[in-house]
């Protein structure tokens, strides 16, 4: 049996993103679109309309058909396949499609052979009963343009997540017009929230006197995307998020009116699932047996998880919402997020250390609406109690330092699954202070400019995660590859290099590096930069801007301390003054300090850096920084040849 290797995100992107019918509509002739909406796009998105009607608080279809003109290689990439995942809460009753030329006209219809049936999961270790039917008509076999149509229709009854809309889910693709239709029974409730200007909601009576609601959103063209700072995507482009009051999934029910409410559903649903085997028990109380402290447990409790356990995804029951139990983990030694979590916070209740589940967006960057109650999370994590304070632990990283979330789940918002409810809590942020690279290099210059490199630099907080990652999954000659790639030095040979974590968590590096040209030599001068080893900052093309930005705070939080120490040649003397900058802004500081005495040179400079939401009216103030920094790493100290 196959399984495909797809990610849930991308999965149910592809799902909402194809929807159903508009009547009437049939002519899908290219040269029908707006010549507005061809522009720049890969593709232009005709009909997308999604039909979600509601039977009961326990059942729904969903009706879906999308009509997409391809224009180009990306545009067929994005929109040429159809992915419908199914399980045993989902039957997908019908599947179709229609390929149309430039001129409209059909070309073929789609076949039951072009409809493959694969297992649902990232890789080969997955448990789940979901599975996916994947629909395409063939990569490159159309010239372009041309279109596509997709129709499908499915029954659901898990109904604790109703569709979301995102009619601009691909900023590369215009939408010539977009529909989502919620049809319900009179007075029937349930809860929705648009936001970044999604068009308002209008509310109507369908034929058998049920509630009707519809969104439409006509002639969206493609933005600009020479923007060097965008918004999240969240929150720049129309979505409006959707969510049950009560619902009912197998013989549970529920509702998602308060995070108290959603966290308590999650409760109830894995109550009585933490119970360990004595075998188990008596291993953990020998684990512990020679700590002091309630936290100096919890980490030994949780080095000892990650030495015994891995992780599978597991898809199975109730929408991967129910955990397997915790004797199970025990025994097998494997389980996702939310069975390693449930695992180790058994353990923990096992000698006296209090902790709860939280629920959490992971990945880079990733947040959620706090504004709306609804389930918004695709990981689960373990928060121990110790101390008077949080103890936050990654139960599916077997090399995760303990209370370290970095980008992937640091700097958030985080729902606690308590008995009494669920309850929105911060995970810890990052500040610039934290996330410091802290480099000393020696460099011995030669006459030529050619210079001997010796560097140590110390990688702390976000800054440390990328080398942390290459040392954990990445041979030695894989290692050396990564460095070559991102080191700032046009021409170098790398004669050794050296990586080792530390326990803050951190990462040493140690390098030694023959680099031609590391000052430049014209005539009799030498030219040195102070900023040799410094990351350079990037310019944006445009100094003014009509909407806010953003500067990614897993990117531009950041402390910088480079300090270079030059041994210059003998024969050389100093030509002209130390160059020296101060520069201060909302944005973060500048410093860069030199000092030459007995033949070393030797320059310090400091970046600290902030990163987060500005407004319009800062951009001018941000491209002004930007500037100043750039042109005080071109400074140069020069040398002249002594010839006396």
């Amino acid at each position: 049996m196959q399984k495909l290797k797809l990610s849930l995100g991308y999965v149910i992107t592809m799902c909402l993103l194809f929807p159903l019918g508009v009547s009437g509509q049939s002519d899908f002739s290219v040269d029908k679109i707006n010549p507005a909406l061809i522009k720049d796009a890969n593709a232009v998105v005709r009909v997308d309309e999604l039909v979600w009607e509601i039977k009961s608080q326990g059942e729904a279809t969903q009706k879906i058909r999308t009509v997409v003109t391809v224009l180009n290689e990306s545009g067929e990439e994005k929109h040429g396949a159809l992915f419908v995942r199914y399980d045993k809460f989902t039957k997908i009753s019908d599947i179709s499609g229609t390929l149309y030329d430039a001129g409209g006209k059909q070309v073929r219809k789609l076949r039951n052979s072009d409809i493959e049936d694969y297992g649902y999961g990232s890789g080969g270790d997955d448990i789940s009963d979901a599975r996916v039917k994947l629909a395409n008509f063939g990569k490159k076999s159309y010239a372009y343009p041309y279109t596509i149509e997709y129709v499908y229709e499915v029954r659901k009854r898990n109904m604790m997540m109703y569709p979301w809309w995102t009619p601009v889910s691909d900023e590369k693709s215009a939408v010539e017009l977009s529909t989502y239709k919620i049809k319900a029974p009179a007075g029937f409730k349930f809860r929705f929230k648009e936001y970044n200007d999604a068009p308002a909601m209008v509310k109507s009576t369908d034929a058998d006197g049920g509630d009707l609601y519809q969104w439409t959103l006509k002639d969206y063209p493609v933005k600009k995307s020479d923007d060097f700072y965008p918004l999240p995507q969240e929150d720049r482009v129309p979505l409006m998020i959707v969510a049950p009051s009560e619902f009912e999934v197998q013989d549970y029910k529920g509702n998602f009116n308060t995070w108290g409410d959603l966290g308590k559903f999650y409760h109830t649903l894995n109550a009585g699932r933490d119970v360990l085997p004595a075998s188990t028990l008596a291993e953990i109380r020998n684990v512990v047996k020679t700590a002091k402290s309630d936290r100096e447990k919890a980490e030994l409790i949780y080095k000892w998880m990650q030495s015994r356990s891995r992780y599978v995804s597991i898809q199975l029951g109730i929408g991967g919402w129910q955990t397997i139990d915790a004797t199970t983990v025990a025994n097998t030694g494997y389980g996702d997020c939310k069975a390693l979590t449930n695992f180790t916070l058994a353990a923990l209740r096992s000698v006296g250390i209090q902790g709860y589940t939280a629920l959490i967006a992971a990945g880079k960057e990733e947040q959620i609406k706090p504004d709306f109650p609804s389930n918004q999370f695709n990981h689960a994590i373990a928060c121990a109690l110790v101390d008077k304070d949080t103890l936050w632990l990654e139960c599916t990283s077997q090399t995760t330092k303990p209370d370290f979330m970095g980008s992937f789940t640091g700097g958030r918002y985080a729902l606690l699954v308590t008995p009494d409810g669920g309850k929105l809590v911060r995970t810890h942020d990052y500040k610039s202070g934290q996330n410091v690279r802290n480099s000393r290099a020696m460099v011995k210059l030669g006459e030529t400019g050619d210079g001997v490199v010796d560097v140590q630099v110390l990688y702390t907080g976000l800054q440390h995660e990328s080398r942390a990652s290459v040392i954990n999954g990445g041979s030695k000659e894989e290692q050396k590859k990564w460095l070559l790639n991102h080191i700032n030095l046009p021409s170098l040979d790398l004669q050794r290099f050296e990586l080792t974590q530390g326990q803050d968590p951190s990462v040493t590096e140690k390098l030694t590096l023959n680099v031609r040209n590391c000052a430049t030599k014209t005539g009799t001068r030498l030219f040195v930069k102070p900023s040799l080893l410094s990351r350079p900052l990037e310019l944006p093309s445009v100094s003014e801007r009509s909407s806010d930005f953003y500067l990614p705070v897993s990117d531009y939080n950041f402390t910088d301390l480079d300090t270079i120490s030059y041994e210059v040649p003998a024969n050389y003397k100093l030509e002209t003054t130390l160059p020296a900058f101060q520069i201060a802004s909302a944005f973060g500081s500048y410093e860069l300090k030199t000092t030459y005495e007995n033949n070393k040179l030797i320059c310090a400079r400091k970046v600290v850096m902030n990163g987060g939401r500005y407004g319009s009216k800062d951009f001018a103030a941000w491209v002004d920084f930007l500037k100043k920094i750039r042109k005080a790493d071109r400074a140069q100290v020069v040398f002249v040849e002594n010839k006396l």
